[in-house]
């Protein structure tokens, strides 16, 4: 992406998985890391060992990472709030992308 910002998602499933979840969906407009090592997950702390047959499994999460490789920002799923406020991510990815 333009001025070192991009957007990646990080999955701990197979690269064919994640090919196929692609092919699913048309395309993605960002890149999809494999994690199958589960050390992604374990390193930023959001990998869940507590759903039986799924250990090592990633909390869904959002991380705002500034070019200094600073995390800025982060949300992470809860019961209350299953998915995110999308709009407020955009505007803090912009905010932080602006240096602000």
């Amino acid at each position: 992406m333009a001025n070192g910002v991009g957007i990646y998602a990080i999955s701990v499933d197979s690269v064919f998985s994640h090919q196929a979840f692609a092919k699913e969906l048309g395309g993605l407009p960002f890149d999809l890391i494999g994690d199958f090592e589960r050390k992604m997950v374990t390193d930023y702390g959001v990998r869940r060992d507590d759903v039986a047959g799924y250990s090592g499994m990633a909390r869904r999460t959002i991380f705002i990472i500034d070019r200094a490789s600073v995390i800025r920002w982060t949300w992470v799923a809860s019961r209350e709030q299953p998915q995110p406020d999308y709009d407020a991510v955009v505007e803090e990815a912009k905010r932080v992308a602006s240096g602000a």
